[in-house]
């Protein structure tokens, strides 16, 4: 009935961060930060959740976000369903992520309101030699297949207050 995941974030294919394993967990909560170097914006960052054994890891989803599609200089939050194409399961659980890109250097004036109030890919079409970083905050997953009872809860954020509410075993 549970699940021992992690998360590994992958740009180009390359493993550039893996998370600490949450033990006998369908609802993980990692409360993880790490910052990313950017070298494009035509890149997909891709979250890949897998269950850890005691021989080998089984792969439990997947979802990405593409970088051309994050503000500059602001925090947001993605909740992301993970998908298997190899899985007959349609529900495999969300991931929750708090994404923000950011200029590395300051390459670009931060005070500007247009840029503030643009997508960046917009900005930056044309330039391909842009550098930055995407910071991540691993939060949670949710609904996470693995059998048995569901444990259901409520977490609500302001800011960077969370509240998370009792757990439901249903």
């Amino acid at each position: 009935g549970t699940s021992d995941p992690y998360v590994k974030f992958k740009l180009n294919g390359k493993t550039l961060y893996k998370s600490k394993v949450v033990y006998k967990n369908l609802n993980p909560v990692w409360d993880e930060t790490v910052v990313l170097p950017v070298q494009t914006l035509d890149q997909k960052l891709w979250i890949k959740v897998y269950d850890r054994d005691l021989t080998s890891s089984d792969f439990m989803g997947s979802a990405f976000v593409a970088l051309s599609e994050l503000e500059l200089d602001r925090n947001t939050e993605h909740i992301l369903k993970l998908g298997d194409p190899n899985s007959l399961e349609d529900d495999m659980g969300v991931i929750v992520l708090n994404l923000h890109l950011a200029v590395k250097h300051g390459d670009f004036k931060r005070n500007s309101s247009f840029m503030r109030s643009t997508r960046l890919s917009e900005i930056l079409r044309k330039n391909q030699l842009w550098n930055g970083l995407v910071t991540i905050t691993l939060l949670e997953g949710k609904n996470m297949p693995g059998g048995g009872l569901a444990e259901i809860f409520i977490l609500l954020k302001l800011g960077d207050q969370r509240y998370k509410s009792k757990v439901s075993i249903k």
